[in-house]
C-alpha cells in the first residue's frame, strides 16, 4: 500500500520499483477537503429574509370524481347502474348527465363541459359484449364521447 517493508533483491543502495500507488498524499488531500467542507457548511445556512414576489397563478382545480356505469347480468336480464342507482337503459343518458353534475360541483352548468367528462363502464365478465356496446351506444347518443372501460387487476 504505502510502502514496501520486505527486502529487495536489487543492488545495494538501489530501491526496487513497485507498482503499488502511494495513497498517503491522497488521504492528506481528502482530510483537508473534509475540514474545509465542515467549516463552510454552516456558513451556507444563514437565514436571510427575502421578500419574494406574489404568484398570480391560480391553483389547479381538483379533478372531478369519476362517473361509473355498471352493467350486470341478473336472472331477470341486464341491469344498468349509474354510480349505485339502478337505471333503465332508456334513461341512461339523462341519469348520467345528472350524475356528472352531482359529482363535479366545480364544473359550470355548461352542456359541453359536462358531456366532455370521462365516463367509466365496468361490466361483469360473464355478460354478453353486445349489452356493453348497447350501453356505450346509448351514452354516445346522449353526447358522451369520452368513455373508458375498467377491468379488474387479477395480478395480486
Amino acid at each position: 500500500m504505502a510502502g514496501k517493508v520486505g527486502g529487495g533483491g536489487g543492488k545495494r543502495g538501489q530501491m526496487d520499483v513497485t507498482a503499488d500507488p502511494n495513497v498517503i498524499p491522497f488521504i492528506d488531500v481528502m482530510l483537508v477537503l473534509l475540514i474545509i467542507f465542515m467549516i463552510a457548511a454552516p456558513i451556507s445556512t444563514v437565514d436571510i429574509e427575502v421578500d419574494m414576489p406574489i404568484s398570480k397563478i391560480q391553483p389547479s382545480q381538483r379533478p372531478p370524481r369519476p362517473t361509473w356505469i355498471s352493467v350486470t347480468d341478473s336472472g331477470a336480464g341486464v341491469q344498468v347502474f349509474v354510480m349505485n342507482d339502478p337505471v333503465n337503459i332508456a334513461d341512461l343518458g339523462r341519469r348520467t348527465y345528472e350524475a356528472v353534475q352531482e359529482n363535479s360541483p366545480t364544473i359550470r352548468n355548461d352542456d359541453f363541459e359536462i358531456k366532455d367528462q370521462r365516463i367509466y363502464i365496468r361490466a361483469d365478465g360473464q355478460i354478453a359484449y353486445r349489452n356493453v356496446v348497447r350501453v356505450m351506444n346509448q351514452l354516445q347518443n346522449s353526447g358522451f364521447t369520452k368513455i373508458g372501460f375498467v377491468a379488474e387487476d387479477r395480478r395480486r
